[in-house]
């Protein structure tokens, strides 16, 4: 593999892992769910509702059956204000502004909408289905309302106001706010998220091929794609006093330029995947959205159901385990905690303190 800067390759190796040091196999899939709420400031239209409705209705429910009949389970991250069966008061909240969408972030909900009137936003019915079936799913949070934390127009403000109604819908439902997803995945206000009681995020997906430049690297993914180069197994790590779980493998959407990645090649990078967290270990972490199973349907759903098949003999054969993040981040701090203690009390009071009390959390909470 050819590699940029010194810097880089430095890093890449800096980062390999003896077997033994290594998680032992386990993937986790994370999904975003957001109906309307994951694209409408890019572009709201006929077509975007259709899709949000279809997701509600049939893509979801489908995507659920593919996991529960394997006997896997999942996190569902879900935008906040969708879990609701209309939306709250979000008049004090801070305003955004960003470049691309200068209007009011609230602007395209329909005064008194509500699931049973306009299911594209949201979906209070659709967690209770997903909470409610076995194996157990995760609910986690992809934020309140989808805004971009890491984008120009964000504030500090807006972040902690997220964080909180993110806080508050979970004590009302009764489910744990423990995983967070940040929309389009760009990470920032992470001190908050941890003050705001989470305590795992999905941090940004550790790649086949980097570069310096972000553009490069980006179209490195996407020829990563039609190549079916083998995707990354992936670490945790605490940052920030939370843990962070980077992505491995995004299945991505069947839609414009994206449609012409073969159906086949989604599937091998997906089996190479398993293959490899099954000989080596480690986290193999897929992701992707729901509604991305809309576009050139049935395409998306058959390549996620024959992987989700495949993994779960495997997981019947003990070969590899499927956990969760709030699973997996409950784990990593048991064990952090257990090693860090033991190896030097003097010198490690610090990291124990903080890895027992976020163990706590966690236990608490599953």
């Amino acid at each position: 593999m050819r590699f940029g800067p010194r810097e880089t390759l430095f890093s890449y190796r800096s980062n390999i892992k003896t077997r033994t040091e290594m998680t032992p196999p386990t993937v986790v899939i994370s999904l975003d769910l957001e109906l309307s709420w994951g694209i409408f400031d890019l572009g709201f239209d006929d077509h975007v509702a259709k899709m949000a409705r279809w997701t509600h209705d049939i893509g979801a429910p489908r995507l659920l059956n593919h996991l529960t009949g394997n006997g896997l389970s999942a996190t569902w991250a879900v935008v906040g204000a969708m879990m609701r069966p209309s939306l709250p008061d979000v008049s004090d909240l801070p305003q955004v502004k960003y470049p691309h969408f200068s209007k009011p972030w609230f602007s395209y909900i329909p005064k008194q909408a509500n699931e049973f009137t306009h299911p594209e936003w949201f979906g209070a019915s659709l967690v209770e289905m997903i909470r409610s079936e076995k194996p157990e799913q995760e609910i986690g949070f992809h934020s309140f309302s989808h805004v971009p934390f890491g984008w120009a127009g964000m504030t500090r403000e807006r972040a902690v106001a997220e964080y909180r109604l993110c806080a508050q819908t979970a004590r009302e439902l009764g489910i744990p706010a423990t995983s967070f997803v940040f929309p389009r995945n760009s990470v920032a206000y992470v001190p908050e998220l941890r003050d705001a009681g989470f305590t795992s995020f999905r941090d940004a997906d550790e790649v086949a091929v980097h570069f310096a430049n972000k553009k490069l690297t980006s179209i490195g993914m996407v020829w990563a794609d039609f190549v079916r180069l083998s995707p990354r197994m992936v670490e945790l790590s605490l940052k920030e006093g939370i843990v962070s779980i980077p992505g491995s493998l995004l299945i991505r959407y069947a839609a414009g330029w994206r449609k012409y990645i073969p159906d086949s090649s989604r599937l091998r990078r997906l089996r190479k995947g398993l293959e490899r967290v099954r000989r080596n270990g480690g986290v193999f972490h897929v992701w992707f959205h729901p509604e991305n199973l809309y576009a050139e349907r049935p395409r998306l759903e058959k390549v996620v159901a024959r992987f989700l098949e495949e993994l779960g003999g495997l997981v019947r054969n003990r070969e590899v385990r499927c956990l969760t993040m709030g699973q997996l981040a409950s784990e990593f701090l048991r064990n952090s905690n257990n090693r860090d203690c033991n190896s030097s009390p003097a010198s490690a009071d610090a990291v124990c303190v903080d890895c027992a009390t976020l163990e706590r959390e966690l236990t608490s909470r599953f």
